[in-house]
């Protein structure tokens, strides 16, 4: 789950940023919630305290009286993981972007007259927060925790299930559905290739249906790529 905190003192800015995650997140298996200020009040300060998972904070650089910038320094003094990306309408000096990225490390400083930056912000969001997710899968013999950025692709072979990792190779006797409904649960960018194989788009740099081949960026090549799946394939694409 990620929970997405905004805080703008006009409603067309919280509707505005609210839409660029909503249209980002569209056709992503990705859980998240929104949560939208008006002003940096009291509700504001309870959600900064309560223990949530995966904050991303979004917040507007003069609301009222209280400037985003001190709010933001506020949120580190308690809480030094969580993203945060602060908008302004305001015309600023590249050295004080620089400033600010630093001193709060924030994840961007955005005019609200360039506010598309923002869809890319949250796209990188989401893959930082998919790089940190794992897969668990028991053997007849051993527990594996598997980092999902670490699949290359699952293969079904001799009716075994082979999940391909950078590493390593991890033979379990769970279906590729189980594994695929397991994947969807936690990240949106593996693609079903051919009846018995998914793959990891992050970790592709090529696919060849001509040779019916699927090159890794590491060179390890897959030959499980079926014409029947090229649009699906293709289509996943262009929405990654």
């Amino acid at each position: 789950m990620i929970n997405f905190i905004i805080v703008d003192d006009l409603n067309f800015w919280l509707n505005e940023v609210e839409n660029k995650i909503n249209k980002v997140l569209f056709n992503s298996t990705i859980n998240y919630k929104t949560y939208k200020f008006l002003n940096y009040n009291t509700s504001f300060y309870n959600m900064v305290f309560q223990n949530l998972e995966n904050k991303v904070y979004i917040l507007d650089i003069e609301v009222d009286s209280e400037n985003g910038i001190d709010v933001a320094r506020k949120i580190r003094n308690f809480d030094k993981t969580s993203e945060i990306i602060i908008l302004t309408s305001y015309s600023k000096e590249e050295y004080i972007s620089n400033f600010l990225t630093s001193s709060i490390k924030a994840l961007a400083f955005i005019d609200k007259s360039k506010i598309d930056i923002l869809d890319l912000k949250i796209k990188e969001i989401i893959n930082n927060f998919a790089l940190e997710k794992v897969l668990k899968i028991n053997t007849i013999s051993s527990f594996f925790v598997i980092k999902i950025q670490d699949i290359l692709y699952v293969e079904i072979k001799n009716r075994k299930t082979l999940i391909h990792t950078t590493n390593f190779i991890i033979k379990t006797s769970k279906n590729l559905h189980f594994i695929e409904e397991k994947l969807k649960k936690e990240c949106d960018f593996f693609v079903r290739t051919h009846r018995a194989c998914i793959v990891n788009l992050n970790n592709v740099i090529s696919f060849d249906f001509k040779d019916k081949k699927i090159t890794f960026f590491n060179n390890k090549r897959c030959h499980l790529l079926s014409k029947s799946y090229k649009n699906i394939i293709k289509n996943k694409i262009k929405n990654f």
